[in-house]
């Protein structure tokens, strides 16, 4: 038997008492249970429904996959457990819950969720929140299996959400005035800040420098590889232990970086730090004792690692514009090596496809004023690289290089703002301004207005 929530909307009326009982009762941060709203403006021809979520303990979680702490488990009733002793708060499942279920607690560095409130349960009580709902909304389930909730908002992902939803897929639903709490307009402040396109880069900037590291030393020992010749070892060892060094100043609980490699065999954020700290000895092992790993190895393991790099973005991103992105690490790092090596054919093939790959892209010039000035400074890039080739002079050939290489950096921080994984926040907002839209365009045509 799993067990897992019955959410009924059209009974919901947004008190709120279901987190604030989750708050109470488990001491977690304000948030940890949220109240999703579609329609949360209250604008005309639609009713507002209001949608109380936490963790949906799924059959597949995504989180407990991904984990490269190990942090979660998953108990014989299905319910989905975090533990914040083994949390080093990478916030990897974060990305990866469509659900928003987990949350960074910034105070304390490791995530926080919903647990199903399982000592209450093991007492054979019923957990918090829905003891604590007023109106019967929310509600404790408990079966052989879950169906699919059927509702277009709601995403599905293919990991078994233990949710039955109700009362939602009516747009004509129940008015609901949204509650103004404080915390509820700070959280949403803060996330409005995070989201901008500063705000996002002042967030990820260690992932973005860890990466911009890890690509410049393999793109060296893939050129190394090619030429057959090793190189000295020093350059490349250093660009991978800064690498390293950097990537820790993303977690939240810092001193548990050595659990990152405790989930190998599920996490792709492990397989990557596991790659990387193999690449990084190898290069150790090259600057002590030149010649001592053959180049051969050294090119196949920093090959590996760049697509380790990619498929954490990957796992959590499963978009096709993603996949074809010329900032990927691993397109990034044979692009910088096609500079280096003959015929120039294979340089201009890939600009080809570097070009190719911008102007799908075309939608970045819409997004805000940075993320627009680095399109466009990547899309005029392309050809003023090979403008400064043509003169064949030493100097426009070393400005070239700077510039090819400054535009490779600039489509890497381009992949993290289009690194877009599916969220519940993202799919309410985007149906309902979609179905909103189309509400309206029907009423004009009924009125006979253009």
């Amino acid at each position: 038997m799993r067990r897992g929530f019955v959410f009924d909307a059209g009974l919901c009326v947004s008190c709120k008492a279901c987190s604030a009982a989750c708050i109470l009762e488990n001491g977690l941060q304000p948030g940890t249970r949220t109240i999703f709203t579609w329609n949360e403006g209250a604008l005309p021809l639609f009713g507002v429904i209001s949608l109380s979520l936490a963790c949906n303990h799924c059959k597949e979680p995504a989180c407990s996959e991904g984990c490269p702490a190990s942090a979660y488990t998953v108990d014989n009733d299905g319910v989905v457990i975090h533990h914040a002793d083994r949390c080093m708060g990478c916030g990897y499942c974060t990305w990866r819950c469509p659900y928003d279920a987990p949350k960074i607690n910034k105070a304390k560095g490791y995530i926080e969720k919903c647990h199903l409130c399982h000592e209450r349960m093991a007492e054979g009580v019923e957990p918090a929140c829905v003891t604590a709902c007023p109106t019967g909304a929310l509600k404790f389930a408990e079966q052989d299996a879950f169906d699919p909730v059927n509702v277009e908002w709601f995403p599905e992902t293919g990991i078994g959400p233990s949710l039955i939803l109700r009362g939602a897929d009516n747009s004509a639903g129940p008015v609901i005035i949204p509650s103004e709490a404080l915390y509820d307009r700070e959280e949403e402040e803060e996330e409005e800040v995070q989201d901008t396109a500063p705000g996002r880069l002042r967030k990820e900037w260690s992932l973005l420098v860890f990466s911009l590291l890890v690509i410049s030393a393999s793109a060296l020992m893939i050129f190394s590889a090619l030429k057959g010749t090793p190189l000295p070892g020093m350059l490349q060892f250093l660009l991978l232990a800064g690498a390293m060094a950097v990537s820790v100043a993303h977690l939240g609980v810092p001193r548990k970086a050595w659990r990152a490699v405790l989930n190998i065999i599920s996490s792709p954020l492990s397989r990557e730090i596991a790659m990387t700290g193999l690449l990084t000895a190898v290069a150790l092992a090259n600057w002590i004792a030149p010649g001592l790993i053959p180049p051969l190895i050294g090119g196949i393991i920093a090959l590996l690692t760049l697509i380790s790099i990619d498929l954490v973005f990957f796992a959590a991103d499963r978009s096709l514009r993603l996949r074809l992105h010329s900032g990927q690490a691993f397109f990034s790092g044979i692009y910088a090596v096609s500079w280096f090596v003959e015929p120039g054919i294979i340089f201009l093939a890939f600009s080809m496809l570097a070009a190719i790959s911008v102007v799908m892209r075309y939608g970045s010039a819409e997004k805000a004023p940075l993320v627009r000035n680095l399109y466009y400074f990547r899309a005029m890039a392309l050809p003023l690289v090979f403008l400064l080739l043509y003169p064949g002079s030493a100097v426009t050939d070393t400005l070239a290089m700077v510039l090819f290489l400054a535009g490779i950096a600039a489509d890497r921080v381009l992949f993290y703002f289009d690194f877009n994984p599916v969220n519940i926040k993202d799919t309410i907002s985007e149906h309902f301004n979609s179905t909103y839209e189309k509400e309206r365009d029907k009423q004009r045509q009924d009125a006979g207005l253009s």
